[in-house]
């Protein structure tokens, strides 16, 4: 009988213990919590920010068009209002009043703004110079990085 007990005890390898295993589950869950915050942030961004990007990629495409002599002043002029308009989501017609998202301070430019983009769109003889066709799309740029809905 010592035999037959004897030779069982060699094949029989011991169980792995349970505890072993479970270690890896924090590392699978906080992967998948950073993957989830990944894809959150990055609908996000599409939804919220996307046509800020693209008005802001148009806005220097149509920059360099103007630098080159590609595109006449006003038709530059024109493409920068359209891109305003497209990256704030504002009607066709500009509002007079400034988008209830503005700051106080870019609340009080605003109207300013919109009179000089009128002197300069519907003034007979002169075409806009470059200088302040380059000021008006850096400050069209700065309000589409603030104020992108």
């Amino acid at each position: 009988m010592n035999e037959q007990t004897s030779g069982l005890s060699d094949i029989v390898e011991p169980a792995v213990p349970v505890a072993a295993e479970a270690g890896q589950w924090p590392w699978i869950a906080a992967t998948l919590i950073v993957v989830f915050l990944f894809i959150f942030f990055f609908l996000f961004l599409w939804k919220k920010k996307w046509p800020a990007y693209k008005a802001i990629n148009k806005l220097h495409r149509v920059r360099k068009m103007m630098l080159a002599g590609e595109a006449s002043r006003q038709d530059v002029l024109i493409l920068f209002i359209q891109e305003l308009r497209i990256g704030l989501k504002l009607p066709q017609q500009l509002p007079r009043q400034a988008p209830d998202i503005f700051l106080s301070q870019d609340q009080q430019k605003w109207p300013e703004f919109l009179l000089q983009l009128d002197r300069l769109r519907y003034e007979t003889g002169a075409a806009p110079t470059i200088t302040q066709l380059d000021s008006i799309a850096t400050q069209i740029e700065v309000w589409l990085r603030r104020y992108c809905r």
